[in-house]
């Protein structure tokens, strides 16, 4: 695929939290959440997301998501003195 803005290539990655958690978009009630992916130029930084079709693949991981899910907390501050 090639960058719509300046014609370089664009390389696709995955979403992740922190905590290497897939970042899942909502769907229909019929399709529930898929991975998100991401296209971006690695020269001008144009980006474009893209939702996974649901597929099995996909329903395997929202699956998995819904049975162990990752909880992530925020930094803890430092008291005041």
């Amino acid at each position: 695929m090639h960058c719509p803005k300046c014609t370089n290539d664009m390389a696709t990655s995955a979403l992740v939290t922190p905590l290497g958690g897939q970042i899942m978009v909502a769907g229909t009630l019929a399709t529930g959440m898929r991975p998100l992916s991401a296209q971006v130029c690695s020269a001008c930084g144009y980006t474009e997301l893209y939702a996974a079709q649901w597929t099995e693949d996909v329903r395997q991981a929202y699956a998995e998501t819904q049975t162990a899910p990752i909880l992530e907390t925020m930094p803890e501050g430092v008291p005041a003195a």
